[in-house]
């Protein structure tokens, strides 16, 4: 069986029986812009204006003057914060409280470098996911920039070059950027690189069992809710990675360096089929009712090194690491809803300025 992904975009577009032509990022130095209205025998009109979102490759000024009226693009990030292929990403893992969407104009040489026509902030809280910032600053993105569109000789009036000495960048993440380090990083630090990559590449660590090193993707993790117990009253002497689970509740606990601890509750192992912590439980730390998760994969011809605490550590507080968790989560649902125009006064730039 064949699976095709569509963008909504492209499923509205066939809705309404607009036509889709595709580009893909390896062909667009050789593609022509189509003329609009060939399929009704009208092969002289242009497009008046280009509209770019989630292109991931450089549009050459070739393309861009196809145009009449040039092109502009969509990014999630307050220019020029946050250049490049992974604002939502780095936000998050930078532990940010706030983003936004940037309309701007397509430079001809840099990527997200173009004057800023418009922006509009919004709120990263704690919990939001990569998917869940998607949908909000996309139902964001296109209600500003139709309102761009709406009024674009004004707004290109207005519009501001960017502040070089503002410039932050981000990179592409990969597989091995997501290792779990139980030596260094806090429960905070592992929970926003779950948040920030969900549903794109897991957070993953290494389990020694007898003598195979498995590789265990961390497919679904949380912090502890206000006044929720540890699994273990002595978890602060227990190695950060260490395993705690009891025979009725529904996840695994791991303590982490800071005296914080985090909850698992679905994994993939040795590339094998997703199973719930019940499943994990029975086929990997029955048995070894010590187990831990690993930074490194051992030599399984060796004993088990023992955990190694950074230079200078101290032993968390336990008052605190039992009120870590005090506040709680806040509340996604009002946060996503879509269908509140922002105010006026939340506009950086504002579109309808006269």
């Amino acid at each position: 069986m064949k699976v095709e992904w569509r963008a909504t975009s492209e499923k509205w577009a066939r809705r309404l029986l607009i036509p889709v032509h595709y580009c893909g990022g390896n062909d667009i130095l050789g593609w022509d812009v189509p003329p609009t209205g060939e399929e009704f025998g009208h092969h002289d009109r242009r497009f008046d204006i280009g509209v770019v979102a989630s292109y991931g490759a450089f549009i050459p000024p070739r393309i861009m003057n196809q145009f009449p009226k040039g092109m502009i693009n969509l990014h999630p990030s307050l220019l020029p914060e946050y250049r490049g292929p992974t604002p939502i990403q780095t936000a998050i893992l930078d532990g940010q409280e706030n983003s936004g969407v940037t309309v701007q104009e397509m430079h001809p040489t840099r990527y997200d470098a173009g004057r800023i026509l418009a922006q509009v902030p919004c709120k990263i809280l704690l919990g939001m996911t990569r998917l869940d910032l998607m949908h909000l600053m996309g139902h964001m993105g296109g209600e500003l920039a139709s309102r761009v569109l709406g009024r674009l000789d004004l707004v290109r009036k207005q519009s501001q070059e960017q502040d070089e000495s503002r410039v932050t960048k981000t990179r592409l993440y990969a597989h091995m950027d997501l290792r779990v380090n139980w030596e260094t990083m806090s429960a905070m630090d592992i929970m926003r690189m779950h948040w920030a990559h969900y549903g794109h590449i897991n957070v993953w660590t290494f389990l020694r069992l007898k003598n195979k090193i498995l590789h265990v993707k961390l497919l679904e993790l949380s912090l502890p809710k206000k006044d929720q117990k540890p699994l273990e009253e002595n978890f602060l002497d227990l190695c950060p990675g260490t395993i705690m689970h009891r025979r009725l509740v529904p996840y695994l606990e791991i303590p982490c360096i800071d005296g914080g601890r985090i909850h698992a509750t679905r994994f993939v192992v040795a590339s094998k089929q997703p199973c719930d912590r019940f499943q994990f439980a029975a086929g990997y730390i029955k048995k070894n009712k010590t187990a831990r998760f690993l930074s490194q994969g051992d030599d399984v011809r060796r004993p088990q090194q023992p955990f190694r605490y950074p230079e200078g550590y101290q032993k968390p507080d336990l008052e605190h690491a039992l009120h870590m968790y005090d506040t709680p989560m806040p509340k996604l649902r009002q946060a996503l809803e879509p269908d509140q125009e922002p105010s006026e006064d939340t506009w950086v730039t504002d579109p309808d300025a006269q």
